[in-house]
């Protein structure tokens, strides 16, 4: 079965580039997987989803957001509406296609709207540890001055819980986010959706992957991983296991 494999490298409408490659089957479905915050394409998640992709002969698309690993941008410039765009960029190269998202964390926050636009034409969706609204949380999260401060210098800079993964956001960057809080307007997917959370989840409370299912109006299914933490490389299998089943015939 003829299959290739590309580099990509698309210009998003301020000319910055988003860069990623793909493998193309030339038929049916296609993957794609959404990197979190300060990751990038090649994050251990991502190679495990395109090895098994590989395996199983199957289209998929691994990129870097704008402002994250190869692409242009610097993180003071990031956003949600960016990664949306960035997201639907990378999926044009297969316009007409089903698509099959998986996204975690920050990725999985952008994949839970991607899901929403029927243009898209996504037939099923994984969530790892989504951050929903996480950008709005990290502002509530510090101290009025440091609200104030924030609001009048434009920019703050947080110190990751991961190594050399520090971050400067913009206070637009908050202003932004404010439109995609899954809790504020209804929410309903017409596909599958699944979502796996850690239990020991220490960045993303797991109780909000519960109160997401609650307030979707569509079935969603929720896996609560007792040992599991935010990253959960250590649980590959259960998410190649998630990816098999919702995988169109």
């Amino acid at each position: 079965m003829k299959t290739s494999e590309f580099n990509f490298s698309l210009a998003a409408a301020d000319g910055q580039i988003i860069r990623g490659v793909y493998r193309d089957t030339y038929k049916g479905p296609v993957g794609i997987f959404l990197h979190g915050l300060s990751s990038d394409a090649e994050g251990t998640k991502s190679m495990r989803l395109w090895s098994q992709a590989e395996q199983l002969n199957r289209s998929w698309i691994r990129f870097d957001m704008r402002a994250h690993g190869k692409s242009d941008g610097t993180f003071p410039e990031f956003n949600i509406s960016r990664a949306i765009e960035d997201t639907k960029l990378a999926l044009s190269l297969f316009e007409g296609r089903r698509k099959v998202l998986v996204g975690s964390s920050m990725g999985g926050w952008v994949a839970s709207q991607i899901a929403l636009d029927a243009a898209m034409n996504v037939c099923g969706t994984v969530l790892i540890a989504p951050a929903f609204n996480f950008v709005n949380g990290i502002y509530l999260s510090v101290s009025p001055e440091e609200q104030e401060e924030w609001r009048e210098t434009g920019f703050k800079t947080f110190e990751s819980p991961y190594p050399d993964c520090d971050y400067t956001m913009s206070y637009s960057a908050v202003l932004d986010s404010l439109q995609y809080d899954v809790f504020s307007f209804p929410v309903s997917y017409n596909h599958p959706v699944k979502i796996l959370h850690g239990a020991l989840d220490d960045v993303v409370p797991s109780d909000q992957s519960l109160d997401f299912q609650k307030h979707a109006d569509s079935e969603i299914e929720v896996s609560i991983l007792p040992d599991g933490d935010h990253r959960l490389t250590d649980h590959a299998d259960l998410i190649e296991s998630a990816v098999n089943e919702i995988w169109p015939d």
